[in-house]
């Protein structure tokens, strides 16, 4: 079993200790036809990692009734079916410029896929820009005014600072059932491990 469903696994299990409703909105894996459908219509193909991922479950079952502060894998980050995900590649794709990152003067190519949102531009996306240096990293779009760079190094990386946070209690469930992060914390482990 690979890191990344070992650690999706142990999230879920906090998860429901917390009485969170995540779990409950998890969806079936996707099929290795629904994967290729998916690549074929957003013209890219899945690395390994992001073939486990949706092999394991094929995002959330999103509502709009539901807070967000209910359904995030992370706080407020929704976890994409990969027709949610088509849909928002081609609508975030209009704005090319929030792709930008200023700072270095940079900008990925197109070969990227959405599979963690926040409904406000605040977006995860695993580079699959076969041939380039940043092949399978996690980049992140924002509307803080930060500009978009990469966050970590792989899926792997991710889900083990996810499952590190839970595990600690830098994500939490607040007394209103809300998950919650204590973001300074989490900003420190996400670099440790990346690095």
């Amino acid at each position: 079993m690979s890191s990344i469903i070992v650690r999706f696994k142990e999230i879920v299990v906090k998860q429901k200790e917390l009485n969170y409703h995540f779990p409950n909105i998890l969806r079936k894996p996707a099929s290795m036809q629904d994967i290729r459908k998916t690549e074929l219509a957003l013209d890219l193909t899945f690395n390994d990692e992001l073939k486990e991922l949706y092999l394991f479950a094929d995002g959330t079952d999103i509502d709009n009734v539901t807070p967000s502060g209910f359904t995030g894998l992370i706080p407020i980050h929704n976890f994409l079916s990969l027709e949610d995900a088509v849909r928002y590649y081609y609508e975030s794709m209009e704005f090319e410029e929030s792709f930008h990152n200023w700072t270095r003067d940079f900008c990925p190519g197109r070969h990227l896929f959405p599979f963690l949102e926040d409904g406000a531009g605040n977006c995860y996306w695993v580079d699959l820009n076969e041939g380039t240096p940043d092949y399978g990293k996690i980049f992140w779009t924002n509307t803080f005014g930060t500009d978009p760079d990469y966050c970590y190094n792989s899926l792997a990386t991710m889900f083990e600072v996810i499952a590190e946070a839970y595990r600690t209690n830098i994500i939490f469930v607040d007394d209103e059932g809300y998950l919650d992060c204590k973001f300074e914390e989490f900003e420190k482990l996400s670099k440790k491990t990346s690095n």
